[in-house]
């Protein structure tokens, strides 16, 4: 366990180069789930937990983590599987948005390595099983499938915000209303969200999955506009996208955007539940406009307003 911790300690320093690693574990079954490294602060053993009056049964209490409370989550329970016994299991910390959460799994196997372009969107059968949890599969080199989970969509629906909580102050904006954005993100969940507040701002956009799917249609569109004589920028705004993506990374997806000269000026903001400080730092030697942290509406109509809404074609086209 010790050896498993240093190696996520060293693995989180590291993005880009369209590679992840992917710690892997299992829920009680036979099947192997994975969690981006990124994602993790620690793995150990089960510590005492405080039991929550009438919570839902799918948290199972507080575990204290060096003196902050972090909420314990019975993983498989959340996903639709049976619930697992605290008595040999272990637990990841992980960090989304700045917050730490326990997921409590059966067992944790090894870190491997590997390029994106080796993680695929799930088939649609996989894709709506575990209560819509499985956001990407990859294969082993022994031919074993490993299952991805979204964990955001996990979270969103354990702690469920109504649409009038999220989007106060969010409506109309002069500035914004009729421009289109291009949207990448593997989460039906981010997706759904970015997709209410550019509605509300009175904009427009197209969606993608991955950062592969992504830069095909922003080729597509580039090709298009040289076509009838106009730019890029007459037909798209700029690029709101995720870094972890199938195919294609969000980080990969900037740098072959920067390196095309038809694409070169769009705004990018990068839209992320990794937060680390080394993951920001990445994205703006790439060529990252902005980064906002998932899910802040208000952030995220901001920095569409600092980037998007001032923007002087004639400056960007020079």
């Amino acid at each position: 366990m010790a050896n498993l911790m240093a190696e996520i300690d060293q693995r989180t320093s590291l993005a880009g180069a369209n590679k992840m690693e992917l710690l892997m574990f299992h829920l009680g079954t036979d099947e192997i789930y994975g969690i981006n490294v990124f994602k993790i602060r620690e793995v150990m053993q089960m510590p005492p937990v405080t039991k929550i009056p009438d919570s839902d049964s799918r948290i199972l209490g507080l575990v204290n983590l060096r003196g902050e409370n972090v909420a314990l989550i019975d993983l498989a329970q959340a996903i639709g599987l049976g619930s697992l016994a605290i008595q040999g299991a272990k637990l990841i910390i992980a960090e989304y948005n700045d917050n730490k959460q326990g997921f409590l799994v059966g067992g944790v196997d090894r870190i491997i390595r590997m390029s994106w372009e080796r993680i695929q969107v799930p088939p649609p059968m996989v894709q709506s099983s575990k209560q819509g949890a499985v956001t990407a599969v990859t294969k082993l080199e022994d031919g074993r499938m490993v299952l991805i989970l979204d964990v955001e969509k996990v979270l969103a629906e354990l702690h469920p915000r109504a649409d009038d909580e999220i989007m106060v102050g969010i409506e109309m904006v002069k500035e914004l209303a009729g421009k289109r954005v291009l949207i990448a993100d593997d989460s039906v969940v981010a997706r759904k969200q970015i997709m209410k507040t550019l509605e509300r701002l009175g904009m427009k956009w197209e969606e993608t999955q991955t950062g592969k799917e992504a830069l095909t249609r922003l080729r597509q569109l580039a090709e298009g506009a040289e076509g009838s004589g106009q730019t890029i920028y007459d037909l798209l705004a700029g690029v709101i996208t995720d870094i972890e993506m199938p195919e294609m990374d969000g980080f990969s997806l900037t740098k072959h955007i920067r390196e095309d000269a038809r694409l070169q000026g769009l705004p990018i903001l990068m839209h992320s539940s990794l937060s680390g400080e080394c993951n920001i730092e990445r994205g703006k030697s790439l060529g990252v406009t902005d980064y906002v942290t998932k899910f802040q509406p208000a952030e995220l109509r901001d920095k569409l307003v600092k980037h998007l809404g001032q923007v002087n074609l004639a400056s960007i086209r020079g």
